[in-house]
């Protein structure tokens, strides 16, 4: 789904665990990548069926579904394009309207809003559960995910220097957060 290739509609829902292989091809090609995540080992699909089978109502997980012009709509598992959840914050009570997001998109289907409507989607469901506030760590040089959070209402707050090593190397991690107004009760 590369920007000359045909367009698509997409469709964004909670992933079930028949979503596992599709969310893990994407978050393995993040860890290859290097660009996004200090994660080094590649995960399975079957450590990714646990994970969204292990997440309760209030820490969803979203995919995006690619569905190509004149195709009908496809079944789950197929054509996932992009993921994003919401995870626990801290674990501490006080923090309970604080949740960490992460968000990923397929290779070649960036560039075609994806990640904009995926974090919509996941604001609108930190609304719906109470949340107060979404915050996440970008490194420096991913200037696609710092745009795309400062577009979708996110704004950096801080660096955490030397926050993790990545192939031997410091890499400092931009702290980015957008308050949700509405739940500031």
């Amino acid at each position: 789904m590369s920007g000359t290739a045909a367009p698509f509609a997409l469709k964004i829902r909670r992933a079930t665990a028949s979503d596992a292989e599709g969310i893990c091809e994407i978050y393995n090609q993040a860890i290859s990548e290097r660009i996004a995540t200090f994660e080094t080992e590649l995960r399975t699909v079957p450590t990714m069926r646990d994970s969204i089978l292990e997440r309760d109502e209030r820490h969803p997980v979203l995919v995006a579904v690619g569905v190509r012009e004149g195709e009908c709509e496809v079944r789950e598992g197929r054509a996932i394009v992009g993921w994003a959840c919401i995870s626990i914050y801290s674990p501490r009570s006080c923090y309970s309207g604080i949740g960490e997001f992460s968000i990923y998109v397929k290779k070649d289907a960036r560039r075609q809003r994806v990640g904009v409507r995926l974090t919509t989607a996941l604001v609108e469901e930190a609304k719906r559960f109470g949340y107060w506030k979404l915050v996440s760590r970008v490194f420096p040089s991913n200037f696609a995910s710092r745009n795309l959070c400062r577009s979708c209402g996110f704004r950096e707050v801080g660096i955490y220097e030397k926050h993790a090593k990545l192939d031997g190397r410091w890499i400092d991690a931009i702290i980015v957060e957008r308050v949700i107004q509405e739940n500031l009760v």
